[in-house]
């Protein structure tokens, strides 16, 4: 994928490692975790339940500290939520008694202008495809568009990374399809560092120019895959299923390929 001005910003994972006690028990859910994400790139991170790839983003968005080591962004490291860093989560999280312009006007933080915040709101709407459905209450978008109005307040602040944690798993197969292209878009024209937490193989290999696995117990990066595919992307044909086999050789150690599999 073809990118120019980046914006956004390096990610550095330094020997982390993150436990937590459950009553006397002390839990290890990362293990040494090493890794740098290139700014403006955009990954997947796959890997069975509890391999703590989840925890993994909450600590690169500041909402948990590591128990060791360190996550910097730009050589400065993490200790607390920012702007620079925006979390889409599975949830929409829609506040259910505001509009779609209202909810995405939420994103901003209070004091912005007024008028400033206004234009940014209308042109949100255009660019995640919301255009006359603005007054709009949750309870009256479907499931697809009310992820489009957490995508536009997730995007309002112009963050430098986005971190998307299983962002369409409860969404149909053509409705998550077309909200992947979309975030690759929104990506291509942005140039924020884009981190995809995924149980699906096949989304985590269209939208990543690289597909992180890890294993768990505790969980540990096992390997990275580089995901060259010419542009425009397909999600069939034999480069595809190419890169496909090779995921599924080191996540399952063998040279099966399973359609549709979901870890």
């Amino acid at each position: 994928m073809e990118q120019s001005n980046i914006k956004g910003k390096h990610i550095s994972i330094n020997h982390v490692k993150k436990e937590y006690k459950i009553e006397k028990d002390n839990i290890q859910v990362l293990k040494d975790i090493n890794l740098e994400i290139e700014s403006g790139d955009i990954v997947s991170i796959i890997g069975g339940s509890g391999c703590g790839k989840s925890t993994l983003l909450r600590l690169i968005a500041g909402l948990e500290k590591p128990s060791d080591g360190t996550v910097s962004l730009d050589n400065v490291q993490v200790e607390k939520p920012s702007l620079d860093v925006g979390v889409l989560f599975q949830e929409s999280r829609l506040l259910p008694w505001e509009s779609a312009w209202k909810n995405i006007l939420f994103g901003l933080p209070e004091g912005f202008d007024k008028k400033q915040g206004r234009e940014l709101v209308d042109r949100y709407i255009k660019l995640v495809g919301l255009q006359g459905f603005e007054k709009a209450l949750p309870s009256q978008l479907s499931g697809g568009m009310q992820k489009r109005v957490a995508i536009a307040r997730t995007l309002i602040n112009s963050p430098h990374v986005l971190l998307l944690d299983e962002p369409f798993g409860a969404l149909d197969a053509f409705t998550k399809m077309n909200l992947q292209e979309e975030i690759v878009r929104i990506w291509k024209e942005q140039k924020m560092t884009t981190v995809l937490v995924t149980h699906d193989i096949d989304e985590a290999i269209f939208m990543g120019n690289k597909v992180i696995i890890m294993s768990a117990k505790p969980g540990v990066i096992k390997t990275v895959i580089d995901v060259e595919l010419p542009e425009p992307r397909s999600r069939v044909g034999d480069d595809f299923e190419y890169i496909k086999k090779k995921v599924y050789k080191e996540f399952f150690g063998d040279n099966r390929v399973v359609e549709d599999y979901v870890i």
